[in-house]
């Protein structure tokens, strides 16, 4: 028997009242004007408990019986409060408490470490191709409208590559989607006077070279590495994986803090920012493979990737203090803080460098 108070429903009057369970889940409440209530235990609703203060468990008809013996309710209930008795345990227990906080931090960065791009990567390969093309749309303009300028590589030259890029590269794509349809584009990219030596693809497969990437590469398999590069990260989806993990970010961002627009403030952009630089990493590693064993299929030399990323990374080297300061300030698609170490690029490079010069096709 549990001794407490009964109020009635939308009544500030106050009776005492005592409370019994039986063995087969039934209760009843008997108040002190003769009143009693019965029925089924689970049709109760007992408030969680949080120290010591007042328990409260609302009766079907909304009315409400009270009680401070919090240790009674926890053992009357307690095959229907398993949860709530968790709960106190763990507020009571500080070794509890600081276990709890270590498995949630965990839980939590692992799904985001793990879970996220996993999920990510299944969903962007379900989705249709038209799904690239939809968040492709006017990109080109938005680009061409803020970041690029008119290509100075001339027409004839760009028409030898785009040729070139047809009848050799083009091809080697037939069996990764067959619902792609790769573009080439030449634009000139420039920041604080600086020319910026790149090459990128939306996941329409529209593929990006700026003047200063023809200018840096010595002959055309430096080029075509370079854009069997960007063409893996459109078989891949990277776009798209990108695109879902930012969301699932976002999502989780605005249910724990309950307003997005405050992600700022909190240091959560900084940390998806980390995240995020990580799966890009991952991404490259990604799209360098599929460039390698495209490469030996095509029989050119894998080095010739490792040629131009040598050239790339000393010219960058050279304008350290000023280009290098501006693309980190602009956070506009920085190539070489997003992609892997160079060295460790490289080295694959030589690698798969090692099978061409001996004749495979397939390198392990």
């Amino acid at each position: 028997m549990i001794d407490g108070h009964w109020y009635p429903k939308g009544s500030a009057l106050c009776l005492h009242a005592t409370l019994t369970v039986n063995d087969l889940g039934r209760y009843a409440i008997e108040v002190e004007d003769g009143t009693i209530f019965r029925g089924d235990v689970s049709f109760l609703s007992i408030s969680a408990r949080l120290g010591n203060i007042e328990r409260k468990i609302t009766l079907e008809n909304d009315s409400t019986f009270t009680t401070l013996d919090n240790n009674a309710i926890d053992l009357l209930f307690k095959d229907t409060e398993k949860v709530n008795a968790f709960i106190h345990h763990l507020e009571t227990h500080g070794k509890s408490i600081f276990m709890a906080l270590i498995i949630t931090f965990f839980t939590g960065f692992s799904f985001f470490k793990w879970g996220v791009p996993y999920i990510s990567k299944k969903i962007a390969h379900v989705l249709p191709y038209q799904t690239n093309e939809l968040i492709s749309a006017g990109s080109m303009t938005f680009l061409d409208k803020y970041l690029f300028d008119e290509s100075n590589i001339t027409k004839d030259k760009q028409d030898k590559i785009r040729e070139h890029f047809k009848k050799v590269l083009a091809p080697l794509s037939f069996n990764d989607d067959t619902n792609l349809h790769y573009k080439i584009h030449f634009r000139s990219w420039e920041m604080d006077g600086e020319k910026i030596p790149n090459a990128l693809a939306l996941p329409s497969g529209d593929i990006i070279l700026t003047d200063q990437f023809i200018e840096l590469s010595s002959n055309q398999e430096e080029i075509d590495s370079v854009i069997l590069h960007e063409m893996g990260h459109v078989v891949h989806r990277h776009s798209l994986e990108m695109l879902i993990e930012g969301t699932f970010i976002t999502v989780a961002v605005m249910m724990i803090s309950g307003d997005g627009s405050g992600v700022g403030d909190m240091g959560v952009g900084l940390g998806s920012a980390l995240i995020s630089s990580s799966y890009s990493r991952r991404h490259e590693s990604e799209a360098d493979v599929y460039a390698f064993n495209k490469m030996l299929i095509a029989k050119i030399d894998p080095a010739s990737f490792s040629a131009i990323m040598n050239r790339m990374t000393e010219y960058m080297n050279m304008n350290d203090n000023d280009m290098n300061k501006t693309l980190n300030d602009s956070e506009i698609m920085d190539y070489f803080s997003s992609h892997p170490n160079t060295k460790e690029r490289v080295k694959l490079a030589n690698h798969y460098s090692e099978c061409f010069k001996e004749g495979l096709t397939v390198c392990k």
